[in-house]
């Protein structure tokens, strides 16, 4: 394998060709270990080296691969100090879209050259150029551990609410809210070697809401989108195919939209039971919200507690990174780019507007994986087996995730639950079979009525249960009329007035 070839700086240079103008080209090339093709070139280069002076530098000025155009790293340059004067985010992605842009119209550009801004390009112009990326700092998170408990039971007693009721996967929804900023900086930024990072476009404080939702078998409901005002625009997106636009006060959900979310996005035609998964944001659980929910949804709610949303709510968790990636994405192109774009008078960019939100909503939503959308609820527990062979899936439970701990405890929780049933079915059991043995002996007297044989009732102090005495009286009762068939089931819920009636 060939030798990687060493750089020399131009001081290193200097010496050999000093050295070998004493001595020989030979001589230097032995006391320095290089090649002395490579002492020739030197001795040949000594005017421009002597110009550069005393140097760390390897190369001459003007050596090395040429830029692609002088002229649009200029204009690029310009571009983003003016973006950061205005303190405007500038990411990686929008420097090449912008590079490739400008490449198009410089005049010291080839035409048969073409330029396609690639990785290797832009860190070699953040280099030359002294340009850096920095992300802002976010605020510490609380431990996790004592949130364990909650989402154990959590999760528990959402599988039994599934188990209980038989609710499908195709029944099952989980949704959440997330707000969107007209104007989407990115966390991070290219700034010219400054210290301090601010990021500004103007509109930080203009949002509007995006409630996601989902079903467990992967189905994507319509996103239902609320701005700040704007009622007119609103009224003229209601026709819109596959999104649902409303509008309220301050551009965030209240009462009113949440009824409406349930009403035009969830829906009432449905028979089989359903699951719905949110968190305990106070307009989902305000008796408004619940007494909508009464109203023939068929749907019963499941409240993930205050604090642990971060790991189990499958919005939160799975799905709002990529889509936020891709809203981002969309944001970047359109402000590298010239179209689509309104300046007020003083010259300030004027956000995006709102039907271009919209469509970046939507195609975001598109773009997430229905996969990825089934798995996000194995992932949260909302669909792993009840019998822990799927609990290894649950992310916040995982090896060296933030309460792994849980595992275990979900582990001794769903034993208990386990034990608890089969308990229940054993007494359930043994009642049936008190109840048949006891009727199995009944005796049909001369007279046509039925009794409690004897040897049920000697020696013994026997108080006979009123059901007893209920199925008794019924038992005569289909003798005497020639009933053929009388249900035992509904017998142990007889009315007490009944009870004394045979008594008497």
């Amino acid at each position: 394998m060939a030798s990687k070839k060493k750089k020399y700086s131009l001081t290193f240079k200097l010496s050999a060709v000093r050295f070998a103008e004493q001595n020989s080209g030979e001589a230097a090339a032995r006391h320095f270990s290089v090649n002395p093709k490579q002492v020739r070139e030197w001795k040949k280069a000594k005017g421009e080296i002597l110009s550069e002076g005393e140097s760390s530098r390897a190369r001459l000025r003007g050596g090395g691969r040429k830029k692609a155009s002088e002229e649009m790293e200029e204009h690029l340059c310009n571009w983003i100090h003016s973006m950061r004067e205005r303190h405007h985010p500038v990411s990686r992605k929008m420097i090449r879209t912008k590079a490739k842009e400008i490449f198009g119209y410089v005049s010291d550009s080839k035409n048969d050259e073409t330029f396609s801004a690639s990785a290797g390009w832009l860190r070699r112009f953040l280099k030359r150029n002294d340009f850096s990326v920095r992300r802002r700092t976010t605020v510490a998170q609380k431990d996790a551990r004592h949130f364990t408990e909650k989402l154990v039971n959590f999760i528990t007693h959402t599988a039994r609410i599934i188990e209980t009721t038989n609710i499908q996967p195709k029944n099952i929804i989980a949704m959440d809210e997330a707000a969107m900023y007209f104007d989407m900086a990115g966390s991070t930024a290219v700034v010219p070697g400054a210290r301090s990072v601010p990021l500004e476009t103007g509109h930080e404080k203009c949002h509007l809401t995006v409630v996601l939702s989902a079903k467990a078998d992967g189905t994507k409901l319509q996103p239902y989108v609320v701005f700040k005002g704007a009622i007119k625009e609103v009224e003229a997106m209601q026709n819109l195919n596959g999104v649902v636009v409303a509008t309220s006060k301050n551009g965030w959900m209240n009462e009113e939209l949440t009824a409406d979310w349930l009403r035009r996005v969830v829906g009432k035609l449905n028979f089989a039971p359903r699951l719905l998964a949110w968190d305990s944001y106070r307009w989902h659980i305000s008796e408004a919200t619940k007494t909508e929910l009464k109203r023939g949804y068929n749907m019963t709610m499941a409240v993930i507690p205050c604090g642990c949303t971060k790991y189990i709510q499958a919005p939160g968790v799975v799905w709002n990174q990529p889509f936020k990636a891709s809203l981002q994405e969309s944001y970047d192109d359109w402000m590298a780019g010239d179209g689509d774009k309104e300046h007020t008078v003083g010259g300030n960019m004027r956000a995006p507007a709102r039907h271009l939100l919209v469509s970046w909503v939507l195609q975001a939503w598109e773009n997430l994986d229905t996969e990825r959308l089934k798995n996000s609820f194995k992932v949260c527990g909302l669909t792993a087996a009840s019998d822990g062979s799927e609990d290894h899936l649950i992310h916040c439970f995982k090896e060296g995730g933030p309460c792994a701990s849980g595992r275990e405890l979900l582990a001794q929780a769903r034993r208990a639950v386990a034990s608890a049933a089969v308990t229940k079915e054993d007494g359930r059991q043994e009642e049936s079979d008190e109840d048949e043995e006891f009727a199995n002996e009944l005796l049909i007297e001369d007279d046509g009525h039925v009794g409690i044989p004897k040897r049920r009732l000697e020696g013994r102090n026997v108080n006979v249960p009123k059901t007893w005495m209920v199925w008794v009286f019924l038992k005569e009762f289909r003798l005497s009329h020639n009933l053929f068939y009388t249900s035992c089931s509904w017998v142990r819920w007889a009315p007490d007035h009944l009870c004394r009636h045979i008594q008497r």
